[in-house]
């Protein structure tokens, strides 16, 4: 049967060690009591040397038969050892001191970014980056078909109203910027260009003048650009019946009205009379003056007869003026004109169409032309001037 012994307090008999049974026994602490260490249980002992903890402490032996602890850390800090490698230690990690982690290793192998980057596999264990392209570039496959590039699309490239769009190479796209005013597109080193349009015998409208009862049509500036003339009337109708259409040129900005520096000769033919006569100075058929203040676009064979100005009666015509800046040469021209007559039967009314020319001659320079009648206003009409180049 079991003893009880009731004491407050046990000492030993001697010494400072107290033992309580033996190696084979077993010693109870029944539930509900309180067994109390003062000091704790040592290392030694099975226990931790420890009287408390705070919630986070962790265990650590801080020698062969000494445990310690070490409090827990704040947010995000990591258990790492300390610089002395003694103890663990609560830290922040230092990731630049990271190695690279390579694809192998699922990473990328890369140590930095820029915004807009993508990454991409160049290889079975390798990733590498592309930089972004450019405004509306887009991605394509590169000729090798190895890797992703930027390419120039239509709407990158047009960026300025009538951009050009062409192949510089083998699937590549270029823009061709828009040109000046009359320049025309060729070919330079293979590729398109813009360039002023060559010369060698087009003509080019220069300017336009519509007579309203005007004594005189005149046209002052005839550009060394150009080396002949050709003046173009239509819709022409007279103040004045019965008159004859002229031309008299400009010489050092003054028009020549007087003397007998012009040449003139005409054949006309209209439909009621069957053809010209014989007249002038000299002429064998049609009519012409060798020394007179005009050049005559119609022939007078009957000489009360010419322009008309009943309703519907209009002349047109074109006369070329050669040469005109050549001061080695006499000026030549000639012209084609179709009017209805006025005057005396049996021409009034009829269409006469003349064909002749004219000469200038003195071997100067022309810098005007002007169109007018014998008398009276140009009541209406329309006319152009045109310059042909040589070269």
């Amino acid at each position: 049967m079991a003893s009880e012994v009731k004491s407050d307090k046990l000492s030993p008999s001697s010494g400072t060690a107290l033992q309580i049974g033996d190696a084979s026994d077993t010693i109870t602490i029944p539930t509900g009591a309180t067994f109390t260490v003062t000091d704790g249980i040592g290392v030694a002992s099975g226990g931790t040397g420890l009287a408390s903890f705070t919630a986070g402490d962790i265990l650590y032996a801080s020698g062969t038969t000494t445990l310690a602890k070490l409090a827990k850390g704040t947010a995000e800090q990591v258990l790492a050892m300390n610089s002395g490698a003694t103890a663990p230690d609560w830290g922040s990690v230092d990731l630049t001191v990271l190695p690279t982690i390579t694809a192998a290793k699922g990473g990328t192998g890369q140590t930095s970014y820029t915004a807009g980057d993508i990454v991409y596999a160049s290889g079975t264990t390798a990733i590498s980056k592309l930089g972004k392209g450019t405004g509306l570039q887009v991605l394509q496959t590169n000729s090798g078909a190895t890797a992703p590039e930027w390419a120039n699309s239509p709407q990158s490239l047009m960026t300025a109203a009538g951009d050009i769009l062409y192949a510089s190479g083998a699937n590549t796209l270029a823009k061709l910027a828009k040109g000046s005013n009359d320049e025309v597109l060729t070919l330079a080193a293979g590729v398109p260009s813009w360039a002023a349009a060559a010369g060698g015998g087009a003509w080019t409208l220069i300017s336009t003048t519509t007579a309203s009862a005007d004594a005189t049509v005149d046209f002052t500036t005839l550009s060394t650009d150009y080396r002949d003339f050709m003046l173009i009337g239509s819709g022409i109708r007279s103040g004045t019946n019965a008159v004859d259409p002229w031309l008299r040129y400009s010489v050092s900005t003054s028009f020549v009205t007087t003397g007998t520096t012009y040449q003139w000769g005409c054949w006309g033919w209209d439909i009621e009379n069957g053809g010209g006569a014989s007249g002038g100075d000299g002429a064998t058929s049609g009519w012409g003056q060798k020394a007179t203040s005009y050049i005559r676009l119609v022939s007078p064979y009957q000489t009360t007869n010419g322009m008309g100005t009943t309703a519907g009666y209009n002349m047109g015509f074109t006369a070329t003026i050669f040469d005109v800046h050549d001061t080695g040469l006499f000026t030549m021209s000639t012209a084609h004109t179709n009017l209805t007559q006025g005057g005396l039967t049996p021409a009034e009314g009829v269409m006469q169409y003349a064909t002749g020319g004219g000469q200038y001659k003195e071997a100067v320079a022309i810098d005007g032309i002007r169109f007018q009648f014998s008398s009276g206003t140009v009541a209406e009409g329309m006319f152009t001037l045109y310059g042909r180049k040589t070269a």
